[in-house]
């Protein structure tokens, strides 16, 4: 379908999305008045529209469980009214973008799912095991009933390379839970780390597929150690001084891309990923805070309560901070960040200069999905609080622009962008598939 240019302003609907409710905004500088000015000009009903291009639809049932993965879409079957009762489940995969069956998969699944992936021709399956939180896997040849194996621990991660799964185990100690090595053919369990009496574990170091290469862990007597996710065998360690608040509050550990952050209150230390060699240190607080590594060469530390403080990567010196945002989404020489300024239809998505933070425009009522395109867009979505209708459409930080790509009609508000498509939850509990490209 044809796509339309749009300026920020005012939106019909089902002409355009729904606005979000006014809000009042400083006056606007010189530049971006000019360029709403040009983005006006461009909306100015001279690119036509296509018509409406209709989804495809996959079958799925109240109660049936939707699982996006890269071009992948799985549809897990409703579970038992009673976790007690194990009862083979069919998860149905299709290809993405054309929505075509690939073939169903029965797997003995007691409870809620919590994540499906297709690896090496198996089907691994976490769901929920029983009413204390318990969590399992199971890897079931792909297309028939046969289990392959069983673990007790939720799947985080697989390498198809390596032959490898990473699990992480439930359990009330101190500083997480049990973590695993399996072999991916076999559920062979290569290498087992229980978590520290105080201190964390972390997995760390992902690669382009998304798996994690290093397990770090840091206990409050100043032991740090690197292992290796695949053979389990520990590949750096050291020891650190101990500030007196770890024995009280103890310490946390955050990935960082090719670095690792171990600190807590006080202060924050990284270390390279590869040796544990020590690169700087902060007095920024690391207690009551997450991480995003990826801040355009720099590393965002929110709180819990809202707020970021982003460092120099290689410095650790601080860039800039604000008690406004909430979270941010790196594309090119800018992020994309959130905050809180009331209900959720009066969050903004605004872009900032990822090196000052400085406000360079938003996006309103917008609301970004899936990760950034090859052309350096965004998809965004919006929908009016209670309407069936979803609008799509790709957000460029650059100029600030939108181009509107369609609507999803009869939809639940559960959508994800994957590739090329968006995938919907209608109100029938039926799946959609909406093209992101031109037709």
């Amino acid at each position: 379908m044809g796509d339309v240019v749009i300026d920020l302003g005012e939106l019909r609907h089902r002409e355009q999305p729904p606005p979000p409710p006014e809000r009042r905004r400083p006056r606007p500088r010189a530049g971006l008045a000019a360029v709403a000015v040009v983005l006006i000009a461009l909306a100015g009903g001279a690119v036509p529209r296509s018509p409406q291009r209709s989804p495809i639809v996959v079958p799925a049932a109240i109660g049936d469980t939707m699982v996006v993965e890269r071009d992948l879409l799985h549809v897990v079957d409703a579970s038992a009214p009673r976790l007690s009762e194990v009862r083979n489940r069919v998860v149905s995969t299709y290809a993405l973008p054309a929505g075509e069956l690939l073939f169903r998969t029965t797997a003995a699944v007691p409870g809620a799912v919590l994540a499906v992936t297709l690896a090496g021709g198996a089907v691994l399956v976490s769901y929920q095991a029983d009413t204390v939180g318990t969590e399992a896997t199971v890897a079931v040849a792909a297309g028939t009933s046969h289990m392959l194996w069983q673990a007790p621990a939720r799947l985080l991660s697989v390498s198809v390379a390596d032959g490898a799964v990473l699990l992480r185990g439930t359990g009330p100690r101190l500083g997480g839970a049990t973590w695993y090595g399996l072999d991916l053919a076999s559920g062979r369990r290569r290498w087992t780390v229980r978590p520290p009496v105080a201190g964390q574990t972390t997995e760390a170091g992902y690669d382009a597929d998304g798996f994690p290469h290093r397990l770090v862990t840091a206990t409050a007597a100043g032991r740090v150690e690197a292992r290796d996710t695949v053979t389990g065998r520990v590949v750096a360690a050291v020891d650190v001084a101990v500030p007196p608040s770890w024995s009280r509050r103890g310490v946390t550990v955050w990935p960082a891309g090719d670095r690792v952050l171990v600190g807590g209150l006080g202060g924050v230390t990284a270390y390279d990923l590869s040796d544990l060699r020590r690169r700087w240190t902060s007095p920024l607080d690391l207690a009551g805070r997450w991480v995003e590594p990826g801040c355009a060469g720099g590393i965002c530390l929110f709180g819990y309560r809202g707020g970021v403080e982003v460092v120099d990567r290689d410095t650790g010196a601080l860039r800039w901070s604000s008690p406004r945002w909430t979270s941010a989404l790196e594309v090119g020489p800018y992020l994309l960040v959130t905050g809180g300024e009331g209900l959720e239809a009066r969050y903004p998505l605004a872009v900032v200069d990822a090196r000052t933070g400085a406000p360079q425009g938003d996006f309103g009522g917008w609301r970004a999905v899936g990760a950034v395109r090859a052309d350096g867009s965004v998809v965004g979505l919006r929908q009016r609080i209670g309407d069936d209708v979803v609008w799509y459409a790709a957000l460029d930080p650059r100029t600030r622009s939108v181009r509107v790509l369609g609507e999803a009609t009869g939809v639940s508000g559960d959508c994800r962008a994957a590739g090329d498509v968006l995938v919907c939850r209608g109100i029938d509990a039926s799946v959609g598939i909406w093209p992101l490209t031109g037709s």
